[in-house]
């Protein structure tokens, strides 16, 4: 933005704010305080008259009055160059990213001595302990629910290796350290009734240091995965079961695998082979039928009855309010639930114009489908844009996009999701209640879940808008990809970063047509660094490589690789400061600056920023009231410890995470701090 000639730079005072740069101007004074001074100043001149300016004249009751009330309005005019900015990008089409809703596996309990599988419907919620009004859990899938347990598990390649403890399976590889045909892993159940239709199971893998299990892997998501070759071991043989569903791909990364149980003999219990003398059990068994299977792949527990949920709640039949007809024709409806994830709204308008009283055979309702922008629809299109924040529907004008038909109660939302954020979520562990009481159904305990995210807030609107610009949806330059790896829809990511010609799984060597593009999530403290799951570096690289990136490209994605920075130093504080308070401020103070997702400048530790000595003494200085000196200052790096003031520099694609921090604090000379 240009501010015109007529302003000399020594009047235009800048301001750090959450924009491009860092900076924005400051066009009036802020305060009420600033606003009397400044009137003040001019009494001399302009009412040299005046001089009874006591606390009881009318004119200083009149001064000290107009600076309340000019506050709010200097405030609200400060705020002009941020509101021009965000408008222009609303009218390039830049919008806050909606929030995503949290997934999750969850393991379905059921009641002591059930006799018989219970059927569990796609949709069923449970609810967290945050409440009516706190988010739920709602099941992906639908299956049958198995009385009974996961009693052991079994690599055999040569022989038979039991684990008699599938809850902690202790890194057990499924088929051996050298997996190769005909290597077989065995899952064995124990449970008194007679398996019945969808049977699944939860699987997770041991994480790797740093990420989670399946990050290495997903880097080869366009691959097909192993061929495995599912069995229910009968009295009289092996009987092959239908794979319905299978979110580990293959035993690679962790997820729920479900099996259609349609076999022609009884699936009756019986020994493991090899052990004749165990007890008798329903026993599962993958053949493995390609090479291809990592040996990297090691378990850490199965759990029976296991459904993937997410964070939203479905709404059914619900009929859109009318909210406004905008200036030209077009109209605007509301849905109740908020906020609405996009690209779940399933609508139908009924158009009874012609026939007011609905005494006739009415025309079926006519879906509409959701679109980002109105501007090329022809006026015949069945079309409306979603702001998922507010729950409204944008209809055309008849122009651009067809305009609602006249009726009553005719705009109907068949089925939304509502849903996201990362407030009132649960934990790994917890055990949640069914929000409707079903006989045998007592709960179901979190496995995993991720955190989901809040809407894009206005200061990272700001700082992605102009790159979103720039590339227009297609990426052309690195950064291009980096920006829209942002967008990815259906995922949530914090930040990313593109190393042209780079694979980040094999770093070392330049590769022309390849694009290496690092992904952060977001996270919730006291979980570790943040790490992608390999179904988001799955749909990223997908997204880049099919829509958004350069025809041949090869996009790679992974999560980035995280060094462990922890500060060694002495404190010094004012006399009377209190030593305990001012080493947890610095200890805070340093895991903010060193922050992956919110560090550094606010916008994130910097993708292979160096971490320089003089640059945390600032940070301490400025941000550790009563904080006097920061001396014999060093880092400790991966748990090696460097030598004084020696600073860390990083590769491309690596991040910094604060580690345990040895802060020694004594009193020092100089004003006197808080007692």
């Amino acid at each position: 933005m240009s501010w015109g000639r007529d302003v000399p730079d020594p009047e235009l005072v800048l301001r750090p704010a959450p924009v491009a740069g860092g900076l924005e101007p400051q066009l009036l004074p802020p305060t009420r305080e600033a606003i009397r001074a400044g009137v003040a100043a001019r009494a001399d001149a302009y009412a040299p008259e005046w001089t009874e300016r006591r606390p009881g004249d009318a004119g200083v009751a009149l001064l000290r009055t107009h600076g309340t009330l000019a506050e709010a309005v200097h405030l609200r005019l400060n705020r002009l160059p941020r509101r021009v900015s965000l408008d222009q990008l609303d009218l390039a089409g830049v919008h806050p990213l909606p929030g995503s809703p949290a997934g999750a596996t969850l393991a379905i309990q059921l009641a002591d001595g059930l006799p018989s599988p219970l059927e569990l419907p796609a949709g069923t919620v449970f609810v967290t302990a945050a409440g009516p009004d706190g988010p739920v859990l709602e099941t992906a899938d639908g299956f049958t629910a198995l009385p009974g347990r996961v009693a052991a598990a079994a690599a055999r390649s040569s022989g038979v290796l039991l684990s008699d403890h599938p809850d902690d399976l202790g890194g057990l590889q499924p088929f051996g350290a050298r997996p190769a045909p005909p290597a077989e892993f065995w899952v064995a159940i124990d449970t008194a009734a007679t398996p019945a239709g969808v049977l699944a199971l939860a699987v997770e893998l041991v994480p790797e240091a740093g990420r989670p299990a399946a990050s290495a892997i997903a880097i080869e998501a366009g691959d097909p995965p192993p061929v495995l070759r599912w069995e229910a071991v009968t009295a009289t043989g092996a009987a092959e079961l239908a794979v319905e569903r299978d979110g580990t791909r293959a035993l690679t990364r962790g997820g729920v695998i479900a099996f259609r149980i349609d076999t022609p003999d009884p699936w009756t219990p019986v020994p493991p082979p090899g052990r004749p003398g165990d007890p008798p059990l329903r026993w599962l068994r993958a053949r493995l039928i390609t090479a291809d299977f990592p040996g990297g792949a090691r378990l850490h527990r199965i759990r029976l009855n296991g459904v993937p949920a997410t964070a939203a709640r479905s709404v059914r039949d619900e009929v859109a309010e009318p909210a406004q007809r905008l200036a030209g024709g077009r109209s605007v409806y509301r849905l109740s639930q908020l906020p609405v994830l996009p690209g779940s709204v399933q609508l139908e308008i009924t158009d009874d114009a012609a026939d007011p009283f609905g005494t006739g055979a009415a025309d079926g309702p006519e879906s509409w489908h959701e679109v980002l922008s109105l501007a090329g629809a022809d006026p015949g299109d069945r079309v409306f844009v979603l702001d998922p924040g507010a729950g409204e529907l944008t209809f055309g004008d008849g122009a651009q996009g067809r305009a609602v038909p006249d009726g009553y109660r005719n705009v109907i939302a068949r089925l939304y999701r509502a849903g996201g954020g990362t407030s009132g979520l649960p934990a790994p562990g917890d055990v949640l209640p069914p929000e409707r009481s079903t006989p045998g159904l007592t709960g179901a305990a979190v496995l995993s879940i991720t955190t989901g995210s809040d809407a894009e807030a206005q200061p990272a609107l700001l700082r992605r808008g102009p790159a979103a610009i720039r590339s227009r949806l297609r990426a052309v330059a690195p950064e291009d990809y980096a920006t829209l790896a942002l967008g990815t829809p259906g995922v949530d990511i914090a930040r990313a970063h593109c190393l042209p010609g780079q694979d980040p799984a094999a770093p070392g060597g330049s590769l022309p047509g390849t694009v290496g593009v690092v992904v952060v999530p977001r996270t919730t403290p006291g979980q570790g660094p943040p790490a992608p799951s390999a179904e988001t570096l799955a749909v990223v690289a997908g997204y880049l490589a099919r829509t958004a990136g350069i025809v041949g490209a090869q996009v790679v994605t992974v999560g980035p690789r995280y060094r462990q920075i922890a500060v060694q130093g002495l404190l010094v504080g004012a006399p009377g400061s209190d030593l305990a308070t001012l080493v947890s401020i610095a200890r805070d103070r340093i895991d903010s600056w060193l922050d992956p997702v919110t560090g550094g400048d606010g916008s994130g530790w910097p993708f292979g920023g160096t971490v320089r000595w003089d640059a945390m003494v600032r940070v301490l200085l400025d941000g550790v009231p009563y904080l006097e000196a920061a001396s014999q200052l060093s880092f400790r790096v991966d748990g090696r410890r460097l030598a004084p003031c020696t600073d860390v520099p990083f590769r491309p694609g690596e991040l910094a995470w604060p580690g345990g921090h040895i802060l020694e604090a004594v009193q020092g000379s100089g004003p006197a701090g808080p007692a």
